[in-house]
């Protein structure tokens, strides 16, 4: 009863295909164009600094008070200006930014080897209290250094800051270490 010629026929009988149109295609490439031509970056390559920080950890610590940002770290880079206040030195002038809402660091390095520090600010909220050493140049080369590590540095120092129960400024001490993106 059973007719091999019909059994093989439908083993081998043609399964319908699905029929992917030519012009699906072009739209998910033309698509992908268009996000990448507004991603922001201007045609840059994909290392150059971007309008958004990216998210990293930076740890602040002063006068023992220790405190973990994990926020966005903002790295830019720019010619040094001699002139500014305070004034920058080397060629190149790396201005590093990160806060969150117990704390803030502003930092200008040099691209020396190793980094000069040419600025730094830096705010810690402590208990019921804040540190507060505002934007200053360093008042002489051993108070504030820097090392540098890839895209990460370590800032130790002291500086004159506003404290927690004081109504005068002292010098107090810290050290931040911070990766750029």
């Amino acid at each position: 009863m059973t007719n091999p010629d019909i059994w093989n026929r439908m083993r081998t009988r043609a399964v319908p295909r699905r029929r992917v149109f030519p012009a699906a295609g072009l739209a998910v490439v033309t698509l992908a164009a268009s996000v990448s031509a507004c991603s922001g970056q201007g045609g840059q390559s994909g290392s150059a600094a971007s309008s958004t920080p990216a998210y990293s950890s930076t740890t602040v610590m002063v006068d023992g008070n220790r405190h973990t940002i994990i926020a966005g770290v903002d790295c830019n880079n720019s010619a040094a200006q001699p002139s500014a206040t305070p004034a920058e030195s080397g060629d190149l002038t790396t201005h590093i930014t990160v806060h969150d809402d117990s704390a803030s660091i502003s930092l200008a390095l040099s691209d020396e080897k190793p980094p000069s520090v040419d600025g730094f600010a830096i705010s810690l909220k402590a208990g019921s209290g804040q540190y507060q050493l505002p934007y200053q140049a360093p008042q002489s080369v051993t108070q504030v250094q820097a090392t540098k590590d890839g895209k990460s540095y370590t800032v130790t120092g002291s500086g004159q800051a506003t404290t927690p129960g004081q109504s005068d400024v002292r010098q107090v001490t810290f050290g931040i270490h911070v990766t750029c993106p």
